[in-house]
């Protein structure tokens, strides 16, 4: 238990969770049906395709295998040493679970008629992948990895351009989606599904990354402010914004503190305020993104739980 407790150990549970995710999608789902969605798992399924004219070495694992740990060189020189390292632990690592979900596949294929999910209806196929894909990238990335490949270039793009990761994905895998449909010589309807994959899968993303943050701005007016305020930097060791206000209807100056928690924090925040202060006026809208102490990096002391 006190191993769970460290952050670090956390992280790469998280990675090792959305890892998994993203090969179950692949070998259940994308690589039986041949849909090719971008990224290294669309190049991988357009190997697959012609598996049979290549060598027995050259499998769809391979290939992928190979591409990541290029692009790990690029996140080494161009993104951070910590990226580096989580990355090529879950670059690494997909490869594995993609073979290892792809032995689950055939077992259960050859013995259960009902998981030949190759003649599942397309449209189930696209929605169930690409929410599962979208999730386990998504964990992969909030918690500073990738499965390598191109959210490697996702990752580039946004923290030296800030470009959105659904931007650069709509980009990369355009352009995979479309050598796949020529090369493999898709049906049109096929290649409708692979794009709704890509837009769901980029909305998705974004969502979790950034609304997944799960922080509060919360704004409040109360004639015991001070209160409130020492409960906030004391009890939740959080930092707090003081406003001067003046309102138009008791024709009168208030403060407004201003502080951001996370979901957990501001449900207890709203029943201690509602004890002080029975009157107090408060909101809270959702914070997009958050920087600094306590949220892209640990504060020194523990706050409340």
């Amino acid at each position: 238990m006190k191993l769970l407790k460290n952050e670090k150990v956390r992280n790469f549970l998280y990675i090792i969770g959305g890892v998994a995710l993203v090969a179950f999608s692949y070998s259940f789902f994308l690589k039986p049906k041949e849909l090719v969605i971008g990224g290294v798992s669309g190049i991988g399924v357009i190997f697959a395709h012609f598996a049979e004219d290549l060598p027995n070495w050259l499998n769809d694992s391979v290939v992928m295998f190979v591409i990541n740990a290029i692009l790990l060189i690029v996140g080494l020189v161009f993104i951070s040493k910590d990226f580096f390292m989580k990355t090529i632990f879950a670059s690494l690592t997909y490869p594995v679970f993609t073979y290892i979900f792809g032995l689950v596949y055939d077992l259960l294929n050859s013995n259960f008629n009902t998981f030949d999910f190759s003649k599942m209806d397309p449209m189930l196929v696209t929605i169930f992948s690409s929410i599962i894909m979208g999730v386990g990238l998504a964990i992969c990335m909030k918690y500073g990895a990738s499965t390598g490949g191109t959210d490697t270039i996702q990752r580039l793009c946004y923290d030296k351009f800030k470009i959105p990761y659904s931007v650069t994905l709509y980009a990369v895998d355009g352009t995979i989606i479309a050598a796949g449909f020529f090369i493999m010589g898709q049906e049109l309807d096929l290649l409708f599904y692979e794009i709704i994959f890509a837009v769901v899968c980029g909305v998705l993303m974004d969502s979790i990354i950034f609304s997944g943050f799960n922080k509060r701005a919360v704004h409040i007016i109360s004639d015991k402010c001070e209160e409130i305020k020492e409960v906030l930097l004391h009890k939740f060791e959080r930092g707090v914004t003081g406003i001067n206000v003046y309102g138009e209807y008791s024709k009168s100056d208030k403060k407004m503190l201003v502080c951001v928690l996370s979901s957990n924090e501001y449900n207890k925040l709203r029943a201690i305020i509602e004890e002080i202060d029975p009157k107090a006026f408060f909101y809270c809208m959702r914070a997009n993104e958050v920087r600094g102490e306590g949220f892209s990096y640990e504060s020194e002391q523990n706050r409340i739980d």
